[in-house]
C-alpha cells in the first residue's frame, strides 16, 4: 500500500482511538458517580428509575465503544506488524476505498459479504 494513504488511514486510527478512550473514560466516570450509585429505583422512586436507564446506556455504549476500540487497537496492530490491508481470509490485499470508510476493517468485501450471508444463515 502507498505510504501516504497508509499514513493517512494511520492518524484517522490514532484519531480514533483517542476519541473512543475519551468516551469510555468519561462513560466509566459517571457510572463511579456517587449519584449512579445511589439512584436506583429502590432508593430513589421514579428518578432512580430514570438513572437505571441512563446507567443502562451508558453501559451498552461503553460496551459499543470497547469492542470498537478493540477494532481499532487490532488494526494499528496491523499496521505496525505490516499485514495492515490484506484480509484475514483470503490474503488478497482490501480496496482503499473500503479501508477509507472502514480503517479496521479485517476482511475485503468479497470476504465480508461471506461472512455477513454465513452469519445471516443461521
Amino acid at each position: 500500500m502507498n505510504t501516504r494513504p497508509c499514513a493517512d488511514l494511520r492518524d484517522d486510527l490514532l484519531a480514533r482511538e483517542a476519541r473512543l478512550r475519551d468516551e469510555l473514560r468519561a462513560h466509566r466516570a459517571r457510572l463511579l458517580e456517587p449519584a449512579a450509585a445511589t439512584g436506583n429505583t429502590f432508593v430513589a422512586g421514579s428518578e432512580g428509575a430514570a438513572a437505571d436507564a441512563e446507567d443502562e446506556l451508558d453501559i451498552t455504549l461503553i460496551s459499543h465503544w470497547q469492542r470498537e476500540l478493540d477494532e481499532v487497537s487490532a488494526a494499528l496492530q496491523r499496521l505496525n506488524t505490516g499485514s495492515y490491508g490484506h484480509c484475514e481470509r483470503c490474503g488478497e490485499p482490501i480496496g482503499l476505498p473500503r479501508l477509507r470508510a472502514l480503517p479496521e476493517a479485517r476482511h475485503c468485501l468479497d470476504c465480508q459479504e461471506q461472512a455477513d450471508r454465513a452469519v445471516h444463515r443461521t
